[in-house]
């Protein structure tokens, strides 16, 4: 499976007299066997000698290849890992290389729980319930390198089967899969089948709001808030007490004695779930803990997407055993400014 370079990742060898290790990391997106001709990063670090056992050297570099990742949402759904190459020698006293390794994988822009014990899946998101709208369309990563094959179930009938090979183009390396009035799909690997089962909302009394954010996979997730939203302006501005007195000492009583300057706008919304199964504590957990969520708005029938932050900072987990029923309510502000100051 990729690493996630939210978290950390160890690159390190062990071995009698060492003295030294360099590491050296190639990025790049692409062909997987294309390897550039020069290096990101060469780091060159002292063993360190344990009480017990060989030397050892060991790079953290996580945060190195994040700075080649940059997840972005326009509309389409596109995978955005890198390939990462590591070649770490480790050298004795004599400058001699005694140990070598070499080897490349893919990257993504997610993390793991300090507790969690990573179980590998092509599902890419955590959630095994899904509530979406009918006859729109909800996309799903799913993990192309374990060759998953993905069937599609309609009213309890098999309606479609497609199997997706292992590529060595990045942008292959997830595929964002489509839901659309299907009330189960299934997606089956070497490791066995893993089930997503949808609830189908057709008629909503508000108008749903779709919001996308990177989650602990490092992929685009989709979510909808059924319920009521509301909107919210708040203005920031400075002022200053203005002279209006003409050169006969007289004024115009139109004029503004009291001028404002520097308004800023920023606009805001709040978003109620609905009703949803528990398994969606998760999914607003990583939604929280993601850098980057968007919304997808109609405007004159043309989806609109435009880059939000999430606002509310807590979260008290519901149960249908505490709550009866789980619904949620959270605070956007938008990513921008209602003038447009981008310069």
């Amino acid at each position: 499976m990729a690493i996630q370079v939210r978290s950390p990742h160890f690159e390190s060898v062990s071995v009698s007299n060492l003295s030294y290790g360099i590491l050296k990391i190639y990025i790049w997106t692409g062909d997987k066997n294309t390897v550039p001709p020069s290096f990101e990063y060469s780091i060159k670090k002292s063993a360190t000698t344990p009480t017990t056992g060989n030397p050892r050297v060991t790079f953290e570099v996580a945060e190195l290849i994040r700075d080649y990742l940059d997840t972005e949402f326009d509309g389409d759904y596109i995978g955005q890992g890198v390939w990462v190459r590591f070649e770490l020698n480790g050298y004795n006293v004599s400058n001699i290389s005694i140990i070598d390794y070499a080897y490349t994988i893919d990257a993504f822009d997610g993390y793991e729980y300090f507790e969690e014990v990573f179980t590998p899946s092509p599902l890419m998101i955590t959630n095994r319930k899904l509530f979406v709208l009918k006859d729109n369309t909800l996309k799903i990563p799913i993990y192309t390198a374990t060759s998953p094959t993905v069937r599609y179930y309609v009213n309890g009938q098999l309606s479609n089967t497609v199997t997706y090979l292992s590529s060595n183009e990045s942008d292959e390396q997830i595929e964002y899969i489509s839901i659309l009035n299907n009330d189960k799909i299934t997606v089956t690997n070497s490791s066995g089948v893993e089930t997503i089962n949808t609830d189908i909302l057709e008629e909503c009394k508000y108008e749903p709001k779709k919001v996308t954010f990177v989650n602990k996979f490092g992929t685009l997730q989709d979510m909808y808030f059924f319920k009521k939203s509301v909107e919210k302006m708040n203005v920031k501005k400075e002022s200053y007490k203005s002279n209006i007195l003409n050169s006969s000492n007289g004024y115009s009583s139109s004029n503004h004695v009291y001028r404002d300057f520097n308004v800023v706008g920023k606009e805001s919304i709040t978003l109620s779930s609905g009703f949803l199964s528990e398994e969606y504590n998760e999914v607003f957990k990583q939604m929280m803990l993601s850098e980057k969520v968007w919304v997808t708005n109609v405007v004159n029938s043309v989806e609109q997407v435009l880059p939000i932050n999430v606002k509310t900072s807590n979260i008290t987990y519901k149960t249908s055993l505490n709550d009866k029923l789980v619904e949620y309510t959270f605070d956007f502000d938008n990513s921008f400014n209602v003038i447009n100051d981008i310069r």
